[in-house]
């Protein structure tokens, strides 16, 4: 299912003093099975384009086509039960959700809403939890018994147990150490590969966009700054400062060892990368010497 824009305005307060506009003409496009990730600085408007997504929020002017249906400001609520389901949202801290007395019945919540019977929904549900890695042993304890790691899974099954076609990932790491966060993030990438799920992914981590996203949108006062494979975004190093990004960890070394002397015909954005364009100057450096 592709999700487009179509000169997509936003005001928040419109008709007030307190008038601001959240997004400007966005025209832009998500394609069926892509992996995109949504980046820039803090109120560059990557919220608010997230909550257009399956219309949280609807355009103040424009339109948003997901798949067949176009939302636009006009849209009733009760025109949207099943685009809803087709566009699940994981926002930051997404356990903060959790609300029944067990895991299972939590995760069977959505599905049963949307019309499943209760076996059906509790089989969606045992289903979901073993994708994510929840054993059936814990399926009847309160979530908040569980650990920060195994609630978070929980909530993100709840959304998954909807089986939506696109998922929208709202900085699902936050919080988590390292390795939890590796681990979300591989969660992500499988559920990604083995159910062709469209996922869109808003984050301030670099490194998982070179390692995950197809496609990056830059998002900047409200506008498209510019959209790309990662390669492309983050090829140039004065734009990227003077929209306040960060490069992913390969490329700071990459600036590290330039002050060394070294030589980059590209911004490498893998170790892979990096080595191939490090191996015949290091050879050269060893034959001078």
């Amino acid at each position: 299912m592709d999700i487009t824009f179509e000169h997509v305005n936003y005001t928040y307060q419109p008709n007030s003093p307190l008038a601001t506009l959240g997004l400007k003409d966005i025209n832009l496009k998500f394609t069926s099975g892509s992996y995109v990730a949504i980046i820039g600085q803090t109120g560059s408007g990557k919220s608010t384009l997230l909550q257009h997504l399956n219309a949280l929020l609807r355009p103040s002017s424009g339109r948003v086509l997901i798949g067949d249906q176009a939302v636009m400001t006009t849209t009733k609520n009760k025109e949207l039960h099943d685009l809803r389901r087709s566009v699940g949202l994981v926002f930051q801290f997404p356990e903060s959700q959790l609300f029944e007395e067990t895991v299972l019945k939590d995760v069977a919540f959505a599905p049963k809403n949307f019309g499943k019977s209760e076996a059906e929904a509790t089989e969606i549900a045992r289903d979901t939890l073993r994708l994510v890695g929840i054993d059936e042993s814990l399926e009847d304890k309160m979530p908040f018994d569980l650990s920060g790691g195994q609630m978070r899974r929980v909530a993100i099954a709840g959304v998954l147990a909807m089986q939506p076609e696109v998922l929208v990932l709202d900085e699902p790491t936050a919080g988590l150490d390292p390795l939890g966060r590796q681990q979300i993030m591989q969660l992500f990438q499988r559920i990604h590969e083995e159910r062709g799920i469209t996922i869109i992914l808003v984050t301030h981590q670099m490194d998982d966009v070179v390692a995950y996203a197809d496609q990056a949108v830059v998002m900047s006062h409200g506008e498209i700054a510019k959209v790309g494979t990662p390669a492309e975004v983050f090829a140039d190093l004065d734009w990227l400062t003077a929209h306040n990004l960060e490069l992913p960890s390969t490329g700071r070394l990459v600036q590290r060892l330039q002050q060394k002397g070294f030589k980059f015909t590209r911004m490498p954005l893998t170790v892979n990368e990096l080595l191939a364009d490090l191996e015949p100057q290091l050879k050269r450096g060893s034959q001078l010497g």
